[in-house]
């Protein structure tokens, strides 16, 4: 029997589905707003939760799904070959997720409306104008970029949501989660340098070896630890700041442990992200 996320696995059945269908972004995206939740103690608030996972699961849909992306041919072709073959469940997966959150929308305070607009609009620069011939979002920024969207929805929608300040605690709390999820990024990003090149995206990673990419990701991560460290020691709650940061050392797994240039570890590293799950269950286990 085939290993649960082998790379035979990803190829076909539910495993290419959990692979190629960016449904598993959106439940991502779902895990990181609950671990901000959990640890702040907010109101669970279902129609921000279904919002989120609409808005993160269109925009990665769009980008497989609906625009011409000549690198994913080179890079990964199982997925083209994938979308092609299920381009009807795709259509009404979008028009699903386009009712559906639009109408959490209307549930929404109009200061989180405003940070979804602007988190909206650079999501679709970036899949509009993905930075060819190093224009627009090419380069280094692209990861940083993108890592500040996920982070901002992440963390910054749900306390916004929930009528919270945003101070100096909620912004270093933002900075956080993005180097917690930048490293992800960095690998993706990398392993797809030859297709971005061949399509004339003029990737930053051309000229990176693996050893340095895992590097640059791993001061990531270690600056994270850092702020997890002071966050332990200022914060409330020790135990829900080490579980939190347990998702540091497995996204250090990752990026040392696997090859980003199998299929399999961008599935792994993208269920690492949905890790602050975890410590919101225990902060609300423990209430």
């Amino acid at each position: 029997m085939s290993a649960p996320f082998s790379d035979r696995a990803l190829k076909t059945g539910l495993g290419a589905a959990l692979c190629h269908d960016p449904a598993l972004i959106g439940a991502v995206a779902v895990g990181l707003m609950l671990g901000t939740i959990g640890l702040f103690g907010l109101p669970v608030d279902l129609p921000l939760l279904a919002a989120g996972f609409c808005g993160a699961t269109l925009t990665y849909l769009v980008d497989r799904a609906w625009t011409d992306t000549p690198e994913d041919r080179v890079n990964r072709p199982e997925r083209v070959a994938w979308v092609q073959a299920h381009t009807r469940w795709l259509a009404v997966e979008t028009v699903v997720l386009f009712a559906l959150g639009g109408a959490m929308l209307l549930y929404l305070e109009p200061a989180t409306l405003l940070m979804v607009g602007a988190l909206g609009g650079v999501a679709g620069l970036h899949v509009l104008f993905p930075g060819r011939e190093g224009r627009s979002f090419g380069g280094v920024p692209k990861p940083i970029s993108i890592a500040g969207v996920w982070a901002a929805g992440g963390t910054l929608l749900p306390l916004v949501e929930a009528g919270r300040p945003i101070g100096v605690g909620a912004l270093l709390f933002f900075g956080y989660r993005g180097l917690f999820v930048l490293p992800n990024l960095l690998l993706a990003d990398w392993a797809d340098r030859a297709g971005d090149a061949a399509a004339g995206l003029a990737p930053w990673a051309a000229g990176w070896t693996a050893r340095q990419v895992r590097w640059l990701a791993t001061t990531s991560l270690l600056l994270a630890a850092m702020g997890a460290a002071v966050w332990g020691v200022a914060g409330t709650s020790p135990l829900l700041v080490g579980i939190d940061a347990i998702g540091l050392i497995l996204m250090a797994g990752v990026v040392w442990g696997l090859d980003p240039e199998r299929p399999r570890t961008a599935v792994l590293a993208d269920l690492v992200v949905g890790w602050p799950l975890v410590p919101a269950l225990v902060a609300w286990m423990i209430v």
